[in-house]
């Protein structure tokens, strides 16, 4: 499984994925990287059946908005079929997109 990265406020301990540089909550400027677990539940998702030239190979592909264990909601692509609250965990990150596959 595949931990991401995360930044949190120092002073509300809010949790974003992209980096900040003032946090949007409370307006301090101190933000921690941090690493969650990427585990969560399927909270809406799509399957993609015509896309660009760059993604044409992977078609059809399930696009999938995930809600994290820690309350975070990202989106990324799922390797399997899924159906909403589904639970999923991270097995890669690479070139900003992040891949789930489902578990038991």
């Amino acid at each position: 499984m595949e931990m991401i990265q995360v930044y949190e406020c120092t002073q509300c301990e809010k949790k974003f994925v992209q980096r900040k540089w003032i946090c949007p909550n409370c307006k301090n400027n101190e933000l921690l990287q941090k690493n969650i677990s990427g585990e969560g539940k399927v909270f809406s998702h799509t399957t993609i059946h015509v896309s660009s030239k760059e993604f044409s190979h992977l078609t059809p592909y399930s696009v999938a908005l995930i809600e994290l264990s820690e309350g975070l909601r990202v989106t990324g692509r799922v390797t399997d079929q899924v159906v909403i609250d589904d639970k999923v965990k991270c097995i890669s990150y690479f070139d900003n997109t992040f891949v789930f596959e489902k578990f038991v």
